[in-house]
């Protein structure tokens, strides 16, 4: 299939379409599919190991995104995978119907991961590549409003639609339902991207044989860990996360326990509305205000400095509540708005950090998925703590720790090596 020369097209256009393509697998595997297995009556320690499992190429992509560099264009690699998410999903519909669904399921949700994460990475190419650093810090905020809303749409939304049609036609009808417009959504989204996407750029360095692309490999890994200040950024990308990472785990459990345990008594329900509604929606406008900010101002020490600032200082929500606990709901939601908003303002700090330290040089896309993976990692590692930590402390004295756990992010904001940003023009 040829490749539509789309350079014309606006940025916002296929950022709208590809980020939006992004967010389908990724709520389909992250909970849609463990809903799917309750539905079916899956034991819950085989649902909780299995759909933690299928997430994993989503932190491992970076293993694969040298290889990404070595054939065809970024735009390819987009829509090959968009198509062949479309045939995985389809091919989950049709195992529903078999005696082995569980097993036949969580193969090819693995496979539905791995094409997943491989779309993302040549999207993340495409971006780096076609975009000069003005546009790159400006449209960062509409991943996340693309990508949020592709979460609303096939997540809670289709949901929804399964239990209606459980009622009327029946369990494996309603489940087949809901992967096949996952997999008919997923081909459309590939026809857009055959027409719309900018190429990304060629292979950085083509191959023609295995052993040349095992020297390119290791070639691309070798530069990427010559990067000059490269550990202290991945100390610093660490660091940033330590005390967001452990509050993201822990703040909807405070919320739903009862006062006796410190908790603020909050209903599941409405604790799911504060987080999974008004949360989500605040975040998102956060992250939009976010890269309209850092394109106006550039990214610099200053601004590194103010969302740092923005993002860990409305923590402190968190100890305030624990120590008033308070009733009346609605100061509580304006509360965690406020946070919410100040969250996603302050994480693309690190966005802009690895596109501008750490993203530039020959191989762009695989350094970006290098230093996004540490990112993800820096999340994954303190979260996995915060729950022993809280059970510990008490919930009043983890939100303490969690202030103190501010402090290096401060301290790193202002001591991380930045390569002196020049102001960006609009171009």
């Amino acid at each position: 299939m040829s490749e539509i020369n789309t350079k014309q097209v606006a940025p916002l256009g296929w950022i709208a379409s590809t980020w939006f393509a992004m967010g389908i697998p990724f709520i389909a595997l992250s909970s849609t599919a463990g809903i799917m297995y309750h539905s079916f009556e899956i034991p819950d320690e085989e649902v909780a190991f299995w759909t933690s499992f299928i997430m994993l190429p989503w932190a491992l992509k970076f293993l694969w995104g040298p290889l990404l560099e070595m054939f065809k264009t970024k735009k390819y690699f987009v829509y090959v995978s968009q198509f062949f998410l479309g045939v995985l999903f389809a091919l989950v519909a049709v195992s529903i119907i078999s005696d082995r669904f569980f097993g036949l399921s969580i193969g090819l949700f693995t496979a539905i991961a791995v094409s997943a994460a491989t779309q993302d990475l040549a999207a993340d190419g495409i971006y780096i590549n076609e975009l000069n650093k003005f546009q790159q810090q400006q449209f960062i905020g509409w991943q996340a409003v693309f990508q949020q809303l592709a979460k609303a749409i096939f997540g809670s939304a289709l949901v929804f639609l399964a239990f209606q049609l459980e009622e009327v036609y029946g369990l494996k009808i309603a489940w087949m339902s809901v992967m096949l417009i996952y997999a008919v959504t997923m081909i459309a989204l590939g026809v857009i991207s055959v027409n719309k996407l900018p190429t990304g750029g060629d292979a950085v360095h083509a191959v023609e044989s295995a052993p040349e692309a095992i020297v390119i490999y290791r070639d691309v890994l070798l530069q990427f860990l010559k990067k000059k200040n490269l550990w202290i950024g991945l100390v610093f990308i660490f660091l940033y996360r330590l005390a967001e990472a452990q509050v993201v785990k822990i703040a909807p459990l405070f919320f739903k326990a009862s006062r006796m345990d410190g908790g603020l008594g909050i209903d599941k329900a409405d604790t799911s509305f504060i987080f999974g509604v008004i949360g989500i929606i605040a975040f998102v406008l956060g992250s939009l205000a976010s890269g309209y900010f850092v394109a106006s101002k550039t990214f610099n020490r200053k601004t590194l400095l103010i969302l740092c600032a923005v993002m860990n200082i409305p923590l402190l929500v968190y100890s305030y509540l624990a120590i008033t606990q308070p009733v009346d709901e609605l100061p509580i939601m304006l509360l965690i708005a406020v946070q919410q908003f100040c969250y996603g303002f302050g994480l693309l700090a690190l966005v802009y950090y690895i596109l501008q330290e750490m993203a530039p040089g020959k191989y762009q896309l695989a350094y970006f998925g290098f230093a996004a993976a540490a990112m993800h990692f820096a999340f994954i590692i303190p979260g996995m703590f915060s729950g022993y930590l809280s059970e510990y402390m008490g919930y009043y004295e983890f939100f303490i720790w969690v202030i103190i756990c501010t402090i290096p992010a401060f301290v790193m904001s202002a001591t991380v090596p930045l390569s002196n940003a020049a102001e960006p023009t609009a171009s």
